[in-house]
């Protein structure tokens, strides 16, 4: 009888304790979990950082590349100007045809006007140029290079008194695009300048 209820007195000593301890317990796992949840959070940002900072070094890898490729484009085309200068043939990026598109900044001559403005195909060769505009009528031109400048003197024709002088900058081969001047001087010594303007022809 005694035992039994030292044995009872033992278990009221039990409840009682843990019913002081279970709060600090509780707390304790919360924390536990909290912190392990904390770096499961932290683990994630990382990875996702770590991500984001591989694709910003392949998109810059990818940029310098065509860096790379724009620089070693420019200097296949100064290589090929200095070598036509060189040669004093023409660069092999301005061979083919062109859409030309003159427009007149200043004349003395009474068959051209300030603003008028002429559209014709322009085609160079190793030997030179030819227009032809859109009538069909054809003008040779022979090439020349003195320094930077490309130079097109148009040839003696039977039925033409006129003279005309084109010049280019060779540095202002770009993007598929050139820009220059045009001196026409008629059979009675008037003058007329153009501004000249020729796109790539893709067909």
């Amino acid at each position: 009888m005694i035992f039994g209820s030292w044995l009872f007195l033992l278990f009221l000593k039990i409840l009682k304790f843990l019913s002081m301890k279970l709060p600090s317990i509780i707390c304790i796992a919360a924390l536990l979990a909290f912190h392990s949840c904390t770096d499961s959070q932290k683990e994630n940002s990382l990875k996702t950082r770590e991500q984001e900072l591989i694709i910003k070094e392949k998109e810059f890898e990818a940029k310098e590349a065509e860096f790379q490729e724009l620089i070693a484009m420019r200097d296949s085309l100064k290589n090929a100007n200095d070598s036509a200068i060189a040669n004093n043939s023409l660069p092999l990026n301005i061979l083919g045809k062109w859409n030309g598109k003159m427009i007149c900044t200043e004349s003395t001559c009474p068959e051209h006007v300030i603003g008028d403005q002429r559209n014709d195909v322009w085609e160079f060769t190793p030997q030179g140029l030819k227009m032809t505009n859109k009538t069909g009528g054809e003008r040779l031109f022979t090439a020349k290079i003195s320094g930077d400048d490309l130079i097109f003197s148009s040839e003696p024709s039977s039925n033409l008194n006129n003279s005309s002088q084109i010049t280019f900058k060779l540095n202002s081969f770009q993007d598929g695009k050139i820009k220059g001047s045009r001196d026409f001087t008629g059979n009675n010594g008037c003058v007329a300048k153009f501004s000249v303007e020729l796109e790539k022809n893709q067909k």
